[in-house]
């Protein structure tokens, strides 16, 4: 069940009944928009662990937002710019480490592709344990 739902209504043939303009169901991190033009809902389910921890923090911490975004049918651009922004500060943080750190670099010299992809690996959980306590749990 959604728990945001857009104060604007349409009627849809299909279901013979006025529904939401648009919809979040955090649970599914789903968005569903009624489309005018084809009378039918489309739906937008999110994949990434970091926008569904953000939709449930959002979710108890500040569901005035949700709200405002869903009301506003601007929810699909603030998750697609969050999953964005929050993928690309990973990414940077891990290259700046992969640049930086010298285990990393005896790794690539000696060509020890386990060495470095292991580092690598922890270099993205480091990554995201800073970039989710600035980005993501806010």
């Amino acid at each position: 069940m959604s728990r945001y739902k857009s104060e604007q209504t349409v009627f849809s043939p299909q279901k013979k009944k006025y529904v939401p303009l648009w919809r979040l169901d955090t649970n599914t991190v789903t968005v569903t928009y009624f489309n005018t033009d084809t009378q039918s809902e489309e739906s937008k389910t999110y994949n990434t662990d970091f926008i569904r921890y953000h939709l449930h923090f959002s979710d108890s911490h500040c569901p005035d937002r949700l709200r405002r975004l869903v009301n506003q049918g601007k929810i699909v651009q603030y998750l697609d710019d969050t999953e964005l922004k929050v993928s690309d500060a990973i990414s940077r943080q891990v290259e700046l480490w992969k640049q930086t750190d010298t285990c990393y670099q005896k790794a690539v010299l000696s060509s020890d592709a386990e060495k470095m992809l292991g580092l690598e690996n922890c270099f993205v959980y480091m990554a995201r344990e800073a970039v989710f306590e600035c980005m993501v749990y806010i």
